[in-house]
């Protein structure tokens, strides 16, 4: 009851400020989470934050097939066999419904590197849950490698108040996964806007969400920052955000570097899952892939954990140190 009038207080001095405001999940806390540490400027043992991640889902723990003018249609076991019945019957005249038949069995045959040996459809979504396992268990493994300073927002639109029961099966599918099946539960939410459906939205609430950290987030040694996020399975090459041109995910992250205080020190990655080509027919495919073993390789070198696959080692090992293990 304490925590959850400190809570009400903090938004409400928060909001009187003229702040981004931070939401956060119902109901008890599982701890006394940082966010509410450090956000509203409390001091307790736990000062400082020295890493954030901030979690999409859709496309990030799933994978998505993107059907312009649509929401996504998930990779889950209904939509396969849809998918399969429909592509050995007649052609429709509906050739948009053709077209994201073809897409969905072009995302089913599509081969995987980086130690996957297998095709996205080992990553088919659980019926209660819309999530992959496989996913789920990799972003626990990252959310470990942050540490116990480790700050996790949530940026999808989980978060939104109707979407709570989904919210509430993802954290229970993340402890699952963390060391001893410790109760999770994100720490902060990214303010509330339009982000909906475009990258523009999505990286301006991260950049609110970082222009309202408080400077006694950062800790003297830098604090990092990783982006986890498909952006409605489009290439970065697109996108635009607060009239600038990102183009790019440089572009992207130098743009979050500007929301941030130029007097710390930070380090900052966008990790894109997302994955585009073109069938032998020449039709254009493009999915929010998720944690596959290439996007979760560049999130734990970031994080300071290696990969077994290319060899490459945990920060600050020595190759002798890391000979013959793996994450």
């Amino acid at each position: 009851i304490l925590a959850q009038a400190i809570f009400s207080r903090a938004i409400f001095a928060q909001a009187a400020a003229g702040k981004p405001l931070v939401e956060f999940p119902p109901g008890p806390p599982v701890m006394l989470s940082l966010a509410l540490t450090k956000l509203f400027g409390r001091t307790v043992e736990n000062e400082l934050v020295d890493t954030v991640i901030f979690i999409d889902v859709d496309g990030v723990l799933n994978v998505g097939i993107r059907d312009r003018g649509n929401s996504p249609p998930l990779l889950s076991p209904t939509n396969i066999n849809y998918a399969k019945c429909k592509s050995q019957g007649p052609r429709e005249a509906n050739g948009q419904q053709h077209d994201i038949v073809d897409r969905f069995m072009a995302v089913i045959d599509r081969e995987l590197g980086h130690g996957e040996n297998g095709t996205y459809s080992k990553f088919t979504t659980d019926a209660t849950t819309d999530l992959s396992d496989i996913f789920t268990e990799r972003l626990a493994s990252l959310i470990s490698m942050g540490g116990e300073r480790c700050l996790t927002v949530l940026t999808s639109t989980w978060r939104h108040k109707d979407q709570r029961h989904r919210l509430r099966r993802l954290e229970d599918a993340l402890s699952k996964h963390l060391p001893e099946h410790a109760p999770f539960a994100f720490g902060a939410f990214t303010p509330p806007g339009d982000d909906s459906s475009h990258p523009r939205g999505r990286l301006r609430a991260i950049g609110d969400f970082l222009a309202g950290l408080s400077s006694k987030c950062y800790p003297p040694t830098g604090m990092r920052i990783l982006v986890l996020d498909d952006f409605f399975a489009t290439a970065a090459s697109t996108w635009l955000v607060d009239d600038l041109d990102a183009g790019s995910i440089e572009g992207a992250e130098e743009y979050l570097r500007s929301r941030l205080p130029q007097s710390k020190d930070f380090a900052l990655k966008i990790v894109h899952t997302y994955d585009s080509w073109l069938t032998p027919n020449g039709l254009s495919v493009e999915v929010g892939a998720g944690l596959t073993m290439e996007h979760y390789c560049h999130a734990a070198e970031f994080l300071g954990g290696g990969c077994s696959f290319c060899g490459r080692p945990p920060a600050g090992s020595t190759e002798e140190e890391t000979t013959g293990k793996s994450v």
